[in-house]
């Protein structure tokens, strides 16, 4: 019985959830007609399970006089269960399925338990789809950025492979003095090329270095901020000094001396007396610019010690080397540093090229 009032139960729940959902088409708690229309299908529910009931019963209760599970050996009992079988048939063919009546809100109910499934469902879907489209956007905007970088080398390489066969072309008809004298020229253009780009680097170096690197390095050095932190810094607040939290200092009126021997403990004293006496900037250029002149003399093998170069302390210039990943520590010590050889990884592949 627990079994067959239980869609009863779930539809009086499903119409009480309704209820309270309020849907402006049902009209739930405005139109008493539409109650006494859900009871009325509540109860003609109620009654065509009971009468389905019953004839279960009697069916069952016939049954057990004749079972039939497996056919029975006998023949009048088997006779018994074909008129049993026949009988159910006969009661359940004639029949008329069930239906709601005209007047019943069941369908709607059906309906709007429907609508609201299909829209969670679309809901989900569009979730999905939304997903999916991100993603092949992605895919195809990362597609397209491969495909512009593959046509502009196809088209360096094509413009290389023209240059090329046009230099072999001239090359074949000229004879073999016009060819060296050729090369020679093109080398020394080239030579001269280059020397004009390295003059151009060095006085943008300086100029850099001199402006806007050094303050800062002398900044740091004089326990201000790291490099990069405090841009406008002038000689009067490197003079004045940084206190222990790494802000400027007020200017006063400090004397030189007392100036001076703080400079010497930062940097060391080892002009002549008889240089003039430089700024705080000065001395952080000085410094930097020997420190990198070493590094690019070690580098092309101008010094005996390798390619590493001893510091007498790591400074700002030191560490703004190392941050910036111009240079690095030797491993086994830090007394020592070098420059980053930016040009291994092109050595390597140039190696297995060769070897391939």
């Amino acid at each position: 019985m627990a079994s067959q009032s239980d869609p009863i139960r779930k539809l009086q729940i499903y119409i009480a959830k309704v209820k309270e959902t309020g849907y402006p088409d049902a009209n739930v708690n405005d139109d008493d007609d539409y109650e006494a229309r859900i009871n009325r299908t509540l109860q003609s529910l109620q009654n065509q399970v009971k009468q389905h009931q019953e004839a279960l019963e009697k069916l069952r209760a016939e049954a057990q006089q004749a079972p039939i599970n497996e056919p029975a050996e006998s023949p009048k009992i088997r006779i018994q269960q074909l008129r049993t079988i026949i009988a159910a048939y006969k009661t359940v063919t004639p029949s008329e399925p069930l239906l709601p009546l005209p007047n019943s809100p069941l369908p709607a109910l059906l309906a709007l338990r429907n609508t609201l499934n299909l829209v969670d469902r679309t809901k989900k879907s569009i979730r999905v789809t939304d997903e999916s489209i991100k993603k092949a956007r992605s895919r195809l905007k990362q597609e397209q950025t491969d495909l512009q970088d593959g046509r502009s080398l196809t088209q360096a390489l094509e413009t290389r492979i023209q240059k090329l066969k046009l230099e072999h072309e001239e090359q074949s008809h000229q004879d073999s003095r016009d060819i060296v004298r050729t090369l020679i020229e093109k080398q020394r253009q080239q030579t001269t090329t280059h020397n004009t780009e390295l003059r151009k680097l060095v006085r943008a170096f300086n100029t850099f270095t001199s402006t806007h690197l050094a303050p800062m390095l002398a900044a740091e050095d004089l326990g201000g901020p790291t490099v990069g932190s405090l841009l406008d810094i002038d000689d009067e607040m490197l003079a004045a000094g940084f206190n222990a939290q790494g802000k400027p200092k007020k200017p006063t009126s400090a004397t030189e001396t007392k100036r001076k021997r703080r400079n010497d403990e930062v940097w060391g004293a080892e002009n002549d007396d008889s240089e003039e006496e430089r700024t705080e900037r000065e001395t952080a250029e000085k410094e930097f610019r020997a420190l990198v002149e070493d590094l690019l003399n070690a580098a092309a093998g101008e010094e005996g010690d390798g390619p590493y170069v001893k510091v007498r302390k790591e400074g700002a210039a030191v560490r703004f080397l190392i941050r910036a990943k111009v240079a690095d520590f030797k491993e086994d010590d830090a007394r020592l540093i070098r420059l980053v050889n930016f040009g291994a990884e092109l050595d390597r592949k140039e190696e297995s090229m060769d070897m391939s």
